[in-house]
């Protein structure tokens, strides 16, 4: 979760990646939605066992702000999402996922025949959906359009005070905005071998959605979705820690205009996504069941 990386950014924290040379899978192209009713009815996001998003880098209208760029990560160059399993309990549904993102460490050098060095983080994240909500996991691409990845941290609590991640219409953006407060308690480990003591904390933070009107959208691979539903997100939020290093402390807050935008088609999912790193996402490829 990028926007928690953020906040951790001013706290300290790092983000390890395994360098791996193994590559994604290929994804067999489909534009049109699939056969198989989604979880909860959920048309905006079909969660079907078996379905895959393929996203890859697409260029932003704007640059990135300049307060921003120290605290950019490294954009991915591509992130395969793949529905590995949906299980119903009485009311709830909860959809299991696996979030393959892949980044460049170093390019290809063909004056020395080197090839490209590669990182690959998975991450396991979860959607779970009733009539009433529609909850995706912070560390999920489809939470705040930041793919997650960090590592020595885990959440031993999380709460919603407010409304849920997607507020949803018969299974579809509906016109009035919605608003998803979230308390949560992190703790952390250090990497194995380090000696030091790394505080746990906690982290609030106000999500605003915005239905816009919607967009065509016209992807790099040639799909073309004439009335993309829009969302805006306005991000709020900081982190207190357990034991914080100064003697007054005051909570690290998120910057400020902290904007992400989705662009999701009826029986497709997600579209289209931008977040304030300037980063871009459009969906190349998918597989719908």
């Amino acid at each position: 979760m990028r926007t928690f990386a953020t906040l951790f950014a001013v706290v300290v924290v790092g983000l390890v990646i395994v360098v791996s040379t193994s590559t994604i899978e290929a994804v067999p192209k489909k534009a049109a939605g699939g056969k198989s009713p989604p979880a909860c009815g959920a048309k905006v996001l079909p969660l079907v066992t078996g379905n895959v998003w393929k996203y890859v880098p697409f260029p932003a209208p704007q640059p990135i702000a300049v307060e921003l760029t120290k605290l950019a990560p490294r954009q991915p160059k591509t992130i395969v999402i793949t529905v590995k399993s949906v299980e119903t309990k009485g009311t709830e549904t909860v959809a299991m996922l696996e979030e393959k993102i892949t980044y460049e460490i170093t390019p290809a050098n063909d004056e020395k025949k080197k090839p490209a060095v590669m990182a690959e983080v998975l991450v396991a994240s979860t959607i779970t959906c009733s009539k009433t909500k529609f909850e995706i996991s912070p560390d999920s691409f489809f939470f705040a359009a930041e793919p997650g990845g960090f590592r020595e941290l885990t959440f031993d609590k999380l709460e919603r005070s407010k409304d849920t991640s997607w507020k949803l219409t018969n299974g579809t953006v509906g016109d009035d905005p919605w608003r998803e407060d979230i308390v949560a308690h992190f703790t952390r480990v250090p990497a194995k071998g380090a000696n030091v003591q790394i505080s746990a904390g906690k982290l609030e933070l106000e999500r605003t959605f915005t239905p816009e009107k919607p967009e065509v959208v016209v992807t790099a691979s040639g799909e073309h979705y004439p009335r993309a539903e829009k969302l805006a997100l306005v991000t709020t939020g900081r982190v207190t820690l357990d034991k914080p290093v100064s003697p007054s402390p005051v909570p690290s807050e998120l910057p400020k205009n902290w904007i992400s935008k989705f662009w999701v088609q009826d029986d497709v999912g997600v579209v289209q996504a931008l977040n304030m790193y300037a980063h871009m996402y459009q969906l190349a490829e998918s597989q719908l069941k």
